[in-house]
């Protein structure tokens, strides 16, 4: 007798849940078929849009570190058999480049990517309906029906709320919640931080690399190194969206930035006595443009209120001290983040105790498997949610399979 597994979602997830459920009713000689229910016209358009178009698929260096939410979900899915996804794509043919522990097709085109699973489903006899909205899928004797037709298994593997355009509204929540599934609060992560700051404008489009420390109230919450890029009222670069997942409402939130992070603050300093003794008929600006890009340094000047072309020699030494300082710890209050739409991932999703961390499979209703950006877990930038999308969707998937086995 044919069995019968319904995936709600063509994305990342839902993609690699379908393949892995057929290669391994294959293996337990299980006659299944596989449905993906897509409410776009087309499968795996968020994919398309990461690494800019490159598709940073994975990382060398796959840590729980890198992630936060659900602590016993996030380490099974690593840990689990289906967590080498150079392997599974070097399977259907996608060869690795790698760049800094980013993994990207040989290619470089997040086609390469799309291409291969649809393919491969395609070649797996997997079935898609696209253009399909899933509002409610009912469950009785548990067997669970999807516009009248009637499925043994389901995966949901419907992303977060992040993206709308690409296809992730925040549909599975309200899915999930008819199962009796609670959902964490939700919030926008890996996207910018918008700042209040006067004159900040005018640092529009400037990139540097410094350390970017995220404070609620005096309390460091975290940091992080790396190119920190700044837009006409936001923060953003890699440090600053991976600590964005942070930043929730009604919070007294500071980032501070530490430009020079190379130099303590007595080394700078020194630098500055020494400049004001052996340069002193140089400009300010000219002096910090040894330092950071002319942008910041006219920025930082207006700060410590310097005016343009003061003679470095000029300077006392209390101009100096702050000068260190907003170099070493400029601080801007942060208002919150950019919304859904702007961020590449969402922050909460549904409770992992809900779930049994080794199977993806619903504590709530058997048969229910989740995967992907709707569980509660977030990652890096580098290739890390796409790992866990790909990895989670291959358990559940496998999951699905071997529940089915053992039900007989």
């Amino acid at each position: 007798m044919t069995k019968r597994i319904a995936i709600i979602g063509g994305g990342a997830s839902g993609l690699a849940a379908a393949i892995e459920s057929k290669r391994q009713a294959k293996k337990l000689n299980i006659d299944l078929s596989v449905t993906v229910f897509e409410h776009l016209p087309k499968c795996a358009k968020k994919l398309l849009a990461t690494g800019n178009g490159r598709c940073n698929f994975c990382n060398t260096e796959i840590c729980e570190k890198n992630y936060n939410g659900d602590k016993e979900i996030i380490k099974n899915v690593l840990e689990s058999e289906f967590s080498d996804t150079l392997s599974f794509f070097k399977s259907f043919g996608v060869l690795p480049y790698f760049e800094d522990g980013r993994v990207y097709p040989r290619s470089e085109q997040a086609t390469a990517i799309r291409d291969a699973l649809i393919k491969t489903c395609e070649i797996l006899n997997i079935k898609f309906k696209t253009d399909v909205e899933v509002s409610e899928i009912k469950c009785s004797n548990n067997k669970f029906t999807i516009d009248n037709e009637e499925f043994d298994i389901v995966i949901l593997a419907t992303g977060g709320a992040s993206q709308k355009s690409q296809g992730s509204d925040g549909s599975g929540y309200k899915l999930l919640k008819d199962f009796g599934h609670k959902i964490t609060d939700i919030s926008p992560a890996l996207t910018a931080v918008t700042v209040e700051e006067k004159g900040f404008k005018d640092l529009k489009g400037l990139r540097v690399k410094g350390n970017f420390s995220l404070y609620s109230g005096r309390k460091l919450l975290k940091e992080e190194a790396g190119e920190i890029q700044f837009t006409e009222n936001a923060l953003s670069g890699i440090p600053v969206l991976n600590l964005s997942y942070l930043v929730k409402n009604n919070k007294n939130y500071v980032a501070v930035i530490d430009f020079c992070n190379e130099f303590s603050f007595s080394e700078l300093e020194k630098h500055f006595k020494d400049s004001k003794c052996k340069m002193p008929y140089f400009r300010t600006e000219e002096i910090l443009s040894g330092l950071i890009p002319q942008k910041l340094s006219y920025f930082i000047m207006k700060r410590v209120g310097i005016k343009e072309n003061t003679l470095f020699g000029k300077l006392s030494d209390k101009d100096i001290k702050l000068l260190v300082s907003n170099l070493k710890e400029a601080e801007f209050k942060i208002t919150g983040t950019r919304d859904f739409d702007y961020s590449q991932v969402t922050c909460g999703g549904a409770d992992g105790s809900d779930f049994n961390p080794k199977t993806l499979m619903s504590k709530k209703q058997n048969g229910l498997f989740t995967c992907g950006e709707l569980l509660n877990v977030n990652g890096d930038c580098g290739g890390y949610n796409l790992h866990f999308a790909f990895t989670s969707g291959r358990l559940a998937g496998a999951s699905a399979v071997k529940y089915l086995n053992n039900k007989g």
